[in-house]
């Protein structure tokens, strides 16, 4: 299926020219157990970490373009900015599908919300909790972009039968998601610590104009620097996540490789991290004769 190109303008989310209305909307209505959304905006502007990249649109656009037309229902599930709605975009192209949002946090939906209006886009959101989320039904499409590393791995088969149900029949789950060895404990402190002297460098040498110190940013990035350890001890298997869709009910039908692969180095050392990622589409059993109405 092809699509024509839009301007790229259109779908460029500009991480370093929206990082101080983030900081500023986050500093505000940010309710996560740290101010997560005041750091993430940071570390992106200054490359330290974001979301799908230009060069990852390629290896997703395979699987997700074929599933998008005009009015296609589209649920991005978890999102800390407008990258990944900028990535479904750039890959829908001519077509305009009809975005909703979710996030459990209303700092990134402020944000989206702003976008979307100043650029016309057919973008709802919706503030909802995947661990609670009740809709059935309601997209044709539903795109999970390293959302569930931060789901506990005890939680992530209640998280994707939420996102499965919420599947029209014959709908798809796309899900991008980082998958890694375990780390011994050692090799955990090593991958904290080098992180965290890579992201003192590029946040220092970004320059960013913003309204929160440097000593403040550093606070944030030593909470981060242990969540990320924390997270990347409890990365799934390749093989669990397929047959976490499964038992979601949903049928694999595609996997692939992202371009992204990490490999972290303090400086004198040996490496002390590599993660890479892996994508998967799974559909719902069904026609979508089955489902009801488009909502809204």
């Amino acid at each position: 299926m092809e699509s024509s190109s839009v301007p790229p303008a259109l779908w460029d989310d500009d991480p370093r020219g929206h990082a101080a209305r983030g900081v500023e909307i986050a500093r505000a209505l940010c309710d996560c157990e740290y101010p997560y959304h005041v750091l993430w905006p940071i570390l992106r502007a200054a490359g330290i970490t974001g979301s799908l990249r230009y060069q990852e649109d390629e290896a997703l656009a395979p699987v997700l373009g074929p599933l998008m037309e005009n009015g296609t229902r589209v649920l991005i599930a978890g999102s800390a900015d407008t990258g990944t709605l900028c990535v479904a975009g750039r890959i829908a192209g001519t077509r305009r599908p009809r975005f909703t949002v979710l996030d459990r946090c209303p700092a990134p939906l402020k944000l989206i919300d702003e976008f979307a209006a100043e650029r016309d886009l057919a973008c709802t959101t919706l503030r909802a909790d995947l661990l609670a989320l009740a809709e059935a039904a309601r997209w044709d499409v539903v795109l999970v972009n390293y959302t569930l590393q931060y789901v506990a791995a005890a939680e992530r088969p209640l998280v994707l039968k939420h996102l499965a149900n919420a599947l029209v029949p014959g709908g798809t789950l796309v899900c991008v998601a980082k998958t890694g060895t375990p780390l011994s404990p050692s090799q955990a402190q090593e991958s904290q610590s080098a992180w965290l002297d890579r992201a003192r460098r590029k946040f220092r040498a970004a320059a960013l104009n913003l309204a929160i110190t440097p000593s403040a940013v550093d606070e944030l990035l030593h909470v981060a620097a242990a969540g990320r350890t924390a997270r990347r001890l409890e990365l799934p298997t390749a093989e669990e996540l397929t047959q976490g869709l499964r038992e979601a009910g949903l049928v694999v039908v595609r996997e692939g490789a992202s371009p992204r692969k990490r490999l972290l180095e303090a400086e004198g050392a040996a490496p002390a991290d590599v993660e890479s990622s892996i994508i998967l589409a799974a559909v719902r059993p069904g026609s979508r004769l089955e489902s009801p109405a488009p909502l809204g």
